[in-house]
């Protein structure tokens, strides 16, 4: 577990740019690992202990698939000789996997189904737009110097537009976006889809041709949005089924949290701080 720990704290850490790896996010990292090892242990000990029904045939399928893989059962057997594992030792964690995976759908099948005016408030708040935009790039690591010059530049085409410039014109003379060859049209998204500023200022905007009053900051640099599109909500048929994924999930989560409050979970400071910091 020590092992796993460190390698995944590692390949988390290395996603995250220098300006990321603050002390904030290595230490939601920890929480995050934490919580999913304390969580897998106790998911485990209590599909154990409910002895949680699994089909034989199973744990033959995932056994045969794994065997494939690797070409041979003697190349299999090999594999696992290195890791001080048997083909039976294998078919036991097989089905403590399996075990683990029923319980967890255990858990998800308690969600509770929307009612029809949930799933049309929630088609309605996750409508999508259609929006364009004029990117002057000014990335994390800029100067201030670089900073506010592309603020300014953004803040002159604002300017421009609402004085009836054609924003598209000025999109494909002005923009560093990949989408100025289109005049900086983006086609239709969902709030999730752009980054948190971006979809604030863009879903903020009402009617069809309104721009926003002030550039918008991103990690690429400054953006001018004018809505060209204010929406249509989201297919009742795919809200609904998006809900109940997430409530799938939250009741899962939820499932867990109960399981963890109960437990007394000890984290070695050694293994932590290699597993964030190396």
């Amino acid at each position: 577990a020590a092992t796993q720990y460190q390698r995944q704290s590692q390949m988390r850490t290395q996603r995250l740019s220098p300006d990321e790896r603050t002390d904030d996010s290595l230490q939601s990292i920890h929480r995050d690992l934490v919580r999913r090892f304390a969580g897998g242990h106790m998911l485990r000990g209590k599909a154990q202990a409910e002895d949680v029904a699994i089909d034989s045939a199973q744990i033959d399928r995932r056994l045969q698939r794994i065997r494939k893989r690797y070409g041979s059962e003697s190349k299999l057997r090999q594999r696992l000789a290195q890791n001080n594992m048997t083909m039976d030792s294998l078919r036991d964690r097989i089905a403590e996997q399996l075990q683990t995976q029923a319980l967890q759908q255990q858990m998800a099948d308690e969600a509770e189904q929307p009612s029809d005016s949930e799933v049309e408030s929630y088609s309605a708040e996750n409508r999508r737009i259609r929006a364009q935009h004029i990117l002057v790039r000014a990335g994390q690591d800029a100067s201030q110097s670089t900073v506010d010059s592309a603020r300014q530049a953004v803040a002159s085409l604002i300017d421009s537009a609402e004085a009836g410039t054609d924003f598209s014109a000025l999109a494909r003379r002005h923009s560093e976006g990949p989408s100025a060859s289109e005049g900086g049209d983006l086609g239709f998204f969902t709030e999730d889809q752009m980054a948190d500023a971006f979809s604030e200022a863009a879903f903020a905007l009402s009617d069809s041709g309104d721009i926003a009053p002030e550039p918008v900051r991103t990690q690429y640099g400054f953006h001018a949005i004018r809505l060209t599109n204010a929406g249509e909500p989201m297919d009742t048929t795919k809200a609904r089924q998006q809900m109940m994924q997430e409530r799938r999930k939250e009741a899962v989560n939820s499932g867990i949290d109960d399981l963890i409050q109960d437990a007394t979970v000890r984290v070695n400071p050694d293994v932590v701080e290699a597993g964030l910091y190396e």
